[in-house]
């Protein structure tokens, strides 16, 4: 009997130590310190003033970097990411990763896929037709990148840049960390699509499709400046290292359908702390003092997707997104 329990209790042991633990990667879109919206400008190192109402992107060849430098790839994993909505990937369930040190990605699609017919995927797969599209044709593949909207200084004049191309195909590597929330690692990054259009002049107006000129040098922005290691580990925007920030702004179950959100706990308040819910228009649907909720919940009766700041003297800390579906 002592055998019998004995193996049963190393079964167990076994178990729980290499149980499977899924990995997501979380994209906080962003516009400078703020969080990414069409209504929003945005101006760029050369001065050009810009909206933007559509950005789409690929991101493919995903490698975590964990337990001293060891490497792991999220094999098949393709994302199509558009900045206007909620963006989390799952990179899959894995029993080998205990400490996440970067992540390498791409941002397209890489050959041989990027040249193959995209009518052979799923209809729910991120490389399957999309409306509007993000495909150029079988020789020139995926649009690596498409974003467009006004430039100027009335934001009147178009622009549209859609960037495809083998020879621009890039990988970059994040030095990062995960946070474990709710028996899952969360990788978080801020992604600053201001830095998109650095050194690339919108100001007139500029449409382009192809892998040459303007094309090269957003997904070349794209390797170079546009994605950091988030401030916060949770798929927040716009954080600040503060006494009242420490413990992060947490609403959750995010999405979901009765649009009640909860509050994790704060590690401290006080009477200048507020709480403000814009919507994506940028109306602002609530503001009031965050002393007055504590711990409790906010309700959010309307479908959408909001954004959630705690302001500290009328300065942003933290802002999260959140969905009522």
């Amino acid at each position: 009997m002592r055998v019998i329990y004995s193996f049963l209790l190393s079964i167990c042991l076994g178990i729980t130590v290499f149980a499977q633990q899924t990995v997501k990667l979380n994209i906080n879109h962003k516009l400078n310190s703020q969080p990414f919206l069409t209504t929003l400008t945005a101006t760029n190192n050369l001065g050009n003033t810009f909206k933007t109402n559509r950005l789409e992107y690929y991101i493919s060849k995903i490698t975590i970097i964990h337990d001293g430098a060891q490497t792991t790839n999220a094999t098949g994993v393709y994302a199509l990411v558009n900045a206007a909505s909620l963006t989390s990937i799952d990179l899959g369930s894995y029993t080998t990763i205990t400490n996440v040190e970067g992540i390498t990605f791409g941002i397209g699609v890489n050959t041989p896929e990027n040249n193959q017919d995209p009518a052979l995927w799923p209809s729910t797969h991120p490389l399957s037709p999309k409306n509007p599209s993000m495909h150029w044709g079988w020789a020139s593949g995926y649009f690596f990148i498409a974003m467009g909207g006004g430039a100027g200084a009335s934001t009147n004049n178009p622009y549209e840049l859609h960037a495809l191309g083998n020879i621009n195909y890039h990988t970059q590597t994040v030095t990062v960390s995960s946070t474990l929330i709710g028996g899952e690692k969360i990788i978080s990054l801020d992604a600053n699509y201001e830095e998109a259009l650095k050194n690339i002049n919108v100001n007139n107006g500029l449409v382009l499709h192809g892998e040459t000129d303007e094309c090269v040098t957003i997904c070349n922005n794209f390797r170079d400046y546009v994605f950091a290691a988030a401030q916060t580990t949770m798929n927040t925007v716009g954080i600040k290292e503060n006494s009242v920030a420490k413990n992060n702004v947490v609403l959750y179950p995010n999405p979901n359908t009765n649009g009640v959100f909860h509050f994790n706990s704060f590690e401290s308040l006080n009477t200048t702390t507020h709480l403000k819910i814009i919507d994506v228009s940028g109306r602002i649907i609530l503001e009031k003092s965050v002393s007055e909720l504590g711990r409790n919940q906010i309700e959010l009766k309307n479908k959408g997707v909001y954004f959630v700041s705690l302001l500290n003297q009328n300065e942003i800390i933290v802002t999260q997104k959140v969905i009522v579906l």
